[in-house]
């Protein structure tokens, strides 16, 4: 599944052109996207922790899923470290890359935060508890993975979600960069996500970049989004002379 070993392309000016995907908190309806990332010859990053607030995979599902596809760490009990004490916080990022890499008999380097939410001091925390890199929530963006204490933070562009307006507005105003005010008029005036993860795609191809796809198997169900996201990943597949797909720890590499 993986294509790490390829040379990542671009246009006629060289310039690198990056996809990967993301789904978060391990859901049984992970199997129903990972059967349409093979449908389509993707690849990507499923982040599981052991138990949430709702229905998790067991652990033989989730070994045969990391066969085919990178599993990162969501804490142990999908818990947001930003309101915990560090002590606490440290037990749930080093239990939860411990069980994966027991489940699965494969190293986890990849670590997302539940909720999207994490105090900047605590890098260091997710850093000792052996991750290479951290997996955030900040949408608009088709950035590189930044380097920050140690910890590649990997941005994401397109969460396969029915965002209003105002959801865009806030995100772009939190980060406070011109990359992410740049995006926000095509985010405001797009009818909906699939529309707006096609332009971002085609600006990617043409400017280089990263295109990351995100989102929640459960909520794509609740919000009725699994033809929108077939649509979506099926547009991805048509760059296929042009992109290169990778897992969010091979995106990494290329970033280094």
């Amino acid at each position: 599944m993986s294509a790490a070993s390829n040379v990542a392309s671009g246009d006629a000016a060289g310039r690198k052109f990056l996809m990967t995907t993301s789904w978060d908190d391990g859901h049984p309806l992970d199997f129903r996207v990972a059967e349409l990332l093979t449908k389509y010859g993707l690849t990507g990053t499923f982040y599981v922790p052991r138990s949430s607030q709702r229905q998790v995979m067991r652990a033989a599902r989730m070994r045969e899923l990391s066969g085919a596809f990178e599993i990162g760490a969501h804490t142990l009990d999908h818990v947001r470290i930003d309101r915990l004490p560090d002590a606490e916080a440290s037990l749930q990022l080093l239990g939860s890359r411990q069980w994966i890499e027991e489940i699965t008999g494969k190293k986890c380097s990849v670590f997302c935060f539940p909720g999207g939410e994490f105090k900047n001091r605590q890098l260091r925390l997710v850093r000792e508890a052996g991750f290479r890199a951290a997996r955030t929530v900040e949408l608009l963006s088709v950035a590189d993975p930044s380097y920050v204490s140690g910890l590649w933070i990997i941005p994401t562009t397109v969460q396969a979600f029915p965002h209003g307006a105002y959801a865009y507005a806030r995100n772009a105003a939190k980060r406070f960069s011109f990359s992410h005010f740049a995006s926000l008029p095509a985010a405001i005036c797009s009818r909906g996500w699939v529309t707006l993860a096609r332009e971002m795609l085609t600006r990617t191809a043409v400017h280089g970049g990263v295109f990351h796809l995100w989102g929640h198997s459960w909520e794509i169900e609740e919000k009725g989004q699994w033809e929108n996201l077939e649509a979506v990943l099926k547009t991805m597949s048509s760059w296929r002379e042009k992109w290169q797909g990778v897992t969010n720890s091979e995106l990494c590499q290329y970033a280094a």
